[in-house]
């Protein structure tokens, strides 16, 4: 939070805005907000800014959010209580595009927008496990939602992929 309050008074500065104009501009997105929140947040007497005034706020400072949130400088920089990382890797974290140590590559890749999928970074099995997943996975919740068992499941998967196998081959290797 310290951060998003050194980022405000450093960006209405360099903008030459006073806080009753950052605070207009707040009220004007439809915030009640005023100079003293402005100057609240900026002498830490506000701890915390709800999400909707953290994007409002990069709004009316015309920058990212994300410029807001982590420091600009190389820095470790607390994303829990209990674990630091340097800033750089936190922006790109926050950016999507790379996990944080300790988390599940897999889901992080996979949770993102199908537009986003592709990352020239992966190599070319890694995305295909990665779509493969985010449909098996669809798979699982409509096998759970028909009361089907996993043995139910794995067999049927297995049939499948022999009768593709059958299909693509064909009695002539040609496909059916």
């Amino acid at each position: 939070m310290r951060t998003v309050a050194l980022r405000v008074s450093e960006l209405r500065k360099r903008k030459g805005l006073t806080a009753a104009e950052v605070g207009q501009k707040m009220k004007d997105e439809g915030f009640k907000w005023d100079r003293f929140t402005v100057s609240n947040l900026e002498k830490g007497k506000r701890q915390n800014v709800t999400l909707t005034e953290w994007l409002a706020l990069a709004y009316v400072l015309d920058v990212s959010p994300l410029h807001l949130l982590v420091p600009l400088t190389e820095v470790e920089y607390n994303v829990t209580p209990d674990r630091a990382l340097p800033t750089a890797r936190v922006r790109s974290w926050v950016r999507g595009e790379v996990p944080l140590p300790g988390t599940d590559q897999r889901i992080f890749r996979t949770e993102a927008p199908e537009a986003e999928w592709s990352d020239p970074d992966l190599p070319e099995q890694a995305q295909g496990e990665n779509e493969a997943s985010r449909h098996l996975m669809a798979g699982v919740a409509a096998a759970r939602h028909a009361e089907l068992s996993e043995d139910q499941v794995v067999d049927w998967i297995r049939r499948a992929w022999r009768l593709s196998d059958a299909l693509e081959g064909g009695p002539d290797g040609e496909g059916v």
